[in-house]
């Protein structure tokens, strides 16, 4: 659209000018002609001085560097804005062939294209050489005449050096913004979509023209923390910019992790006039690390948490614990006879059955309890938000049922027990590793006291015997 105007306003200006400059050459072609007449020279020069005068002032005013030249590339006028555009004064100017100031053209083609050119205007771009040897990038309008069957060339020449500057910036970014290997996606003040790159489609599966005029995707997934539209927004309104991991759903239902980064951009009053969102899929990145934290906080044979991972429970829930009032139950449990099962049967049929009495013990908790494998046949659990020591009984002799469960083994039952020793916060201790110490002491005593029970911390009831419960 703008092209458009710009190319018909500049050819209109150009038709206008090369009028003005034909009356002007035309001019002096009857002044020179009618010098030569001693009758009526001096009326007829007055006359066409006057019109000179008139139209000399016009050219002086115009922005593009009006030239004319002969057949053979000589300049025979010129306006000041052409001199100008070349750095040269009226004087130097008025001495050059085209071909000094024209980097493109050969002076073989001159004649040629005069002719061709004869009664029709055409438009060029090309490159003038100023006078300190400097390249302008110009826009040339032209139109071949005849004057007084005299061949010219009438031109106009417009600097367009900035704006050829401009188009190849505006390419370049073009060329960044579709063949980025990063998403990117262009969102109106409206909040919708108004262009997206190709690395879009390929990372959700979206074409442009499915995307385009819609409601972006962009935080679409049960994973994503509930607040995460409000901390953009508020991050856009304050900064202007945010950035973090989302996730997200491809067209196909596929759920997919992204680094997104969202910009915002204003026009010259200050007002959003788009948002720029780029992001790329990290999702198998987020998968190795997934697998990484299962490798470093998880059991690899029962899935469970593993010692480092149990501990960081652990003291997370004192913590809570402390702020609420409430008890937290340290649960240390040791299998009974698993050894021989382990030894007659082999390895592989101890980690079949280690695997499987973790999986009930597991469904024997509570949902908010935690329980890990913290070494070969030792587990042990958090029992959290308990309003007495004694609540925790039910959960303790569901583990035992548990454990004590017989297992199908090569079609062969096999059949162990636990013994379970248990410490209290803050009873027993107010830091974990104390409370770890007294739930393992307590599960000794329960294993020398006749397995398949659990028994408390002696300090659970200062004074009074340890009790112990099968």
């Amino acid at each position: 659209m703008m092209n458009s105007i710009y190319a018909s306003s500049t050819q209109t200006v150009f038709v206008l000018l090369l009028l003005l400059c034909a009356s002007i050459a035309y001019s002096i072609h009857i002044k020179r002609k009618l010098a030569r007449s001693t009758v009526k020279a001096d009326l007829a020069i007055n006359e066409l001085k006057a019109q000179l005068d008139n139209n000399s002032a016009l050219l002086r005013t115009a922005v593009d560097g009006i030239h004319v030249i002969n057949l053979q590339g000589d300049l025979i006028m010129a306006n000041d804005a052409f001199c100008r555009l070349l750095g040269y004064d009226m004087d130097e100017v008025m001495q050059l062939n085209v071909t000094q100031w024209d980097a493109y053209l050969d002076k073989d083609e001159l004649i040629p294209n005069i002719v061709k050119l004869r009664g029709q205007v055409s438009t060029f771009e090309t490159r003038h050489r100023r006078k300190d040897g400097t390249i302008l990038d110009v826009e040339i309008n032209t139109v071949g005449v005849d004057i007084n069957n005299t061949p010219l060339l009438f031109c106009s020449a417009r600097d367009i050096t900035e704006r050829k500057a401009i188009e190849h910036q505006l390419r370049q970014a073009a060329n960044v913004f579709h063949y980025s290997q990063e998403s990117l996606m262009i969102i109106n003040n409206k909040g919708i979509i108004a262009d997206v790159n190709n690395a879009f489609t390929r990372i959700t599966g979206y074409t442009r023209e499915e995307a385009v005029g819609q409601c972006p995707p962009l935080i679409n997934a049960e994973q994503n923390d509930a607040q995460i539209c409000l901390h953009i927004r508020n991050a856009l309104d304050n900064s202007g910019y945010w950035s973090g991991e989302t996730w997200n759903v491809r067209k196909n239902g596929e759920v997919y992790a992204t680094n997104l980064t969202i910009s915002r951009v204003t026009d010259q009053s200050g007002r959003i006039s788009n948002l720029v969102g780029i992001f790329s899929d990290i999702t198998p990145s987020k998968r190795y690390q997934e697998q990484l934290e299962q490798i470093a906080h998880y059991d690899p044979l029962t899935q469970l948490p593993n010692r480092l991972l149990f501990a960081d429970r652990l003291q997370h829930e004192i913590v809570r614990a402390s702020r609420n009032n409430t008890i937290v139950a340290v649960v240390y449990l040791d299998l009974d006879g698993f050894k021989q099962v382990n030894d007659t049967c082999g390895h592989a049929a101890g980690d079949q059955l280690l695997s499987t009495l973790a999986t009930r013990m597991k469904c024997a908790l509570r949902d908010e309890d935690t329980l890990a494998r913290i070494g070969g046949d030792e587990f042990v659990a958090v029992l959290v938000d308990l309003e007495s020591v004694e609540a925790c009984e039910v959960v303790l002799k569901r583990l035992l049922s548990a454990a004590a469960a017989s297992v199908i083994i090569d079609n062969q039952p096999h059949q162990v027990s636990a013994s379970i020793g248990v410490a209290c916060y803050p009873h027993d201790g107010i830091d974990a590793d104390q409370l770890i110490r007294r739930a393992d002491h307590a599960m000794y005593q329960a294993k020398q006291s006749g397995k398949n029970r659990y028994q408390f911390s002696q300090a659970v009831r200062p004074g009074e015997p340890t009790d112990s419960h099968t």
